[in-house]
């Protein structure tokens, strides 16, 4: 790729970030049904047979697909029609940039002018992208305020929240 043109080049990388961006929506859909499996969970008090059941869950989140994913945060509470419009179009955009995107242009991709129109179309691509994992980001961080109130539990700061993603990352549940 050493004689590839720029506008190839930030091609294949936008295409890399618009896929990235997908798999990060994907991941709060995911953070999304797991705060819905645990609101009612005194999580000080977790017995082994929850631990097991919570391990199961998340190897059932991380195996599902986006789409199986808001399918069944959508069974677990009245969404607004405008939120399930939003994460369906990101998805349809998602299915679309992963399976069909370069066949689609096929050719294009060959002349500047068609590179340019698949650039406009990969950047339209990530603004839906990065709104539905906004509108997913935003419901888990409610739900989860919500419930730390309704339960007494506080809300945990940034700080608190990277370490403990850091120690999960270290730790196998």
């Amino acid at each position: 790729m050493t004689n590839c043109p720029d506008d190839l080049r930030e091609l294949y990388y936008e295409f890399g970030r618009a896929a990235e961006m997908a798999q990060v929506m994907e991941t709060e859909a995911g953070n999304l049904s797991l705060v819905y499996a645990t609101m009612l969970v005194d999580t000080s008090r977790i017995t082994d047979e929850q631990r097991e059941f919570f391990r199961a869950l998340v190897q059932d989140v991380n195996k599902s697909t986006f789409g199986n994913l808001f399918r069944q945060i959508q069974k677990m509470g009245q969404i607004d029609d405008n939120i399930i419009a939003t994460v369906n179009d990101a998805l349809e955009k998602r299915n679309y940039l992963t399976h069909q995107f370069f066949r689609k242009h096929n050719f294009a991709i060959h002349s500047v002018e068609g590179r340019k129109t698949m650039l406009a179309e990969i950047r339209e691509i990530q603004e839906s992208l990065s709104l539905a994992h906004t509108v997913l980001s935003g419901m888990t961080e409610s739900l989860s305020q919500l419930l730390a109130k309704l339960f007494g539990r506080n809300v945990l700061s940034e700080q608190e929240a990277l370490t403990l993603m850091g120690e999960g990352k270290r730790v196998d549940i």
